[in-house]
């Protein structure tokens, strides 16, 4: 893995039909790079703990993503129609764009002041220039509409809707890390 520049490498997809070949990947390219952000496939809902455990920050398991999608095709068909054409998404990109809003996600640097504070006391601190929609817990545990008195830990990814202009600065004065950062719906 060394020849790949798997130690400057920013991301890692692991999607090998077989469980075990994923969680060894994982396993080592965590060893090889504790910064890097590792996306693995799992084909069973079981495999999704062991990769996680092998250091993997997000896991995709094909059959529940599935599922999920032919669930929201029943409760919002129309809302998952309009998603499904890129000129929608387009549109919708370019209407954040002219609010200057964007969606950002931010990770808790052990160092950050915010850890062991709550969503509250983060969106006093951001003056109202942004709204933390999601976080998703080290475990990997995704919580959406986040409860004003949820406590931040360390390794916590923030996923917020803010102000273009303002998030990089607030970001940077209490050390939050941009992870992934989207600048698109979707």
């Amino acid at each position: 893995m060394s020849k790949v520049g798997i130690d400057k490498a920013r991301v890692l997809v692991t999607v090998l039909a077989s469980d075990a070949s994923n969680v060894f990947i994982t396993l080592t390219a965590r060893e090889l790079n504790h910064n890097l952000i590792i996306i693995a496939r799992g084909e069973f809902p079981s495999t999704e703990k062991k990769l996680r455990l092998a250091g993997a920050n997000h896991v995709v398991l094909p059959a529940s993503v599935s599922g999920m999608r032919m669930a929201n095709l029943i409760t919002s068909p129309n809302t998952n129609d309009f998603f499904q054409h890129p000129e929608e998404q387009s549109y919708l990109n370019d209407l954040l764009k002219q609010l200057e809003v964007q969606i950002e996600e931010l990770s808790l640097a052990d160092t950050s002041p915010l850890v062991g504070k709550t969503v509250k006391e983060l969106e006093i601190r951001g003056k109202g220039s942004f709204l933390v929609v999601a976080i998703r817990r080290y475990s990997g545990d995704l919580i959406s509409h986040p409860a004003p008195t949820l406590i931040l830990n360390r390794g916590d990814i923030l996923i917020v809707l803010g102000h273009q202009a303002d998030l990089p600065q607030f970001a940077r004065y209490y050390r939050l890390n941009r992870f992934l950062s989207t600048n698109q719906h979707g």
